[in-house]
């Protein structure tokens, strides 16, 4: 059962959406079908390394392209395998109301903490059905709704409508993946004070805690695609939660080298074309240990040898891995 009342909702998010929450891609065995060893494998890791909170179902862990039954299978093992250590939020891609409800209270009864729900994919386009879309949602979910704010949805919502739905309970943050740290920057100042505007950029995690207010990192994979360096990034975050800028930058600077992989590898497709890059993610996250294996079709089952070897150069040479780790992987 959900750990607050509807009107406990703002308040439990307020105080719980810290941190970083990393969204993982899923791991498929050669034949496609769900590797659920090295999907349970990952989630333990997940939690072992220190990340405050897992997002699951999203567009990044292929949740697009996997059936109901596989979608409530990989949900159940990331929920068993998490045994309660990780804040866990669902993205929820489905464009009709009642299914998103369906699949809220599954999670419930799993023991999630949020559902974070994409912008309708068809049909709703007016502020009016937007807004009844998200009403709907608010009186009949058990768990507190994350609005997704990203242009793959095909549509966006405006400054007017995500200030009507901040009124709402159940809303109680927004992962504002609009790559636009100035549009955060005006939304937190328009309804921060009734939910959690977050930006799921970690590139600007520093300037936005310490100058902006920001209270979290929410939905990139900075704690685990760091490697061995995943504590310069602890460190990183936790002088910028202190607001000490001057000893943050300097490991901010360190981190540059593997921020500039993510762009090139992943932020550039998706930016320019809406494209979500995974064959390469799952290349640099098995480097680092973990079990990732194929992507399923229609998208290429693994990335180039080009690509591949331009990862191993920098992971090797900003030390994220060691030699050891390429031959164990």
């Amino acid at each position: 059962m959900a750990k607050y009342t509807q009107n406990e909702a703002k308040a439990w998010a307020r105080k719980h959406m810290v941190g970083s929450t990393n969204a993982p891609t899923t791991p498929f065995k050669p034949d496609f079908s769900l590797d659920e060893e090295g999907l349970a494998f990952n989630v333990h890791k997940y939690a072992e390394i220190g990340l405050y909170g897992l997002m699951t179902g999203g567009n990044m862990a292929e949740a697009w392209n996997m059936t109901p039954t596989e979608w409530n299978r990989y949900t159940q093992i990331c929920a068993s395998a998490n045994q309660g250590r990780m804040m866990l939020t669902s993205v929820i891609l489905d464009p009709s109301p009642f299914t998103v409800i369906e699949k809220a209270k599954f999670l419930d009864t799993l023991g999630y903490d949020f559902i974070e729900v994409i912008n309708p994919v068809i049909q709703l386009r007016s502020d009016a059905d937007l807004y009844g879309y998200y009403k709907y949602l608010n009186d009949h979910s058990p768990l507190a709704i994350v609005l997704y704010q990203t242009p793959t949805a095909g549509v966006l919502l405006n400054h007017g409508l995500i200030n009507r739905l901040a009124d709402l309970p159940m809303v109680v943050g927004i992962k504002n993946g609009v790559s636009n740290p100035a549009d955060s920057i005006a939304m937190r100042k328009m309804c921060g004070d009734r939910i959690v505007v977050t930006e799921p950029m970690e590139s600007f995690y520093l300037w936005d805690r310490i100058v902006h207010g920001a209270q979290c990192i929410f939905g990139t994979l900075e704690v685990i695609m760091y490697g061995r360096l995943r504590e310069r990034f602890f460190k990183l975050q936790a002088l910028a939660d202190a607001g000490k800028f001057d000893e943050a930058l300097p490991i901010y600077r360190e981190l540059d080298p593997l921020r500039d992989l993510l762009s090139e590898l992943f932020m550039v497709p998706l930016v320019t074309r809406n494209q979500y890059a995974l064959a390469p993610i799952k290349y640099w996250l098995e480097l680092l240990g973990f079990k990732m294996g194929v992507c399923r079709p229609p998208l290429a089952p693994r990335t180039d040898e080009a690509t591949q070897a331009r990862i191993r150069e920098v992971l090797l040479k900003t030390g994220a891995i060691v030699d050891t780790d390429l031959k164990a992987a």
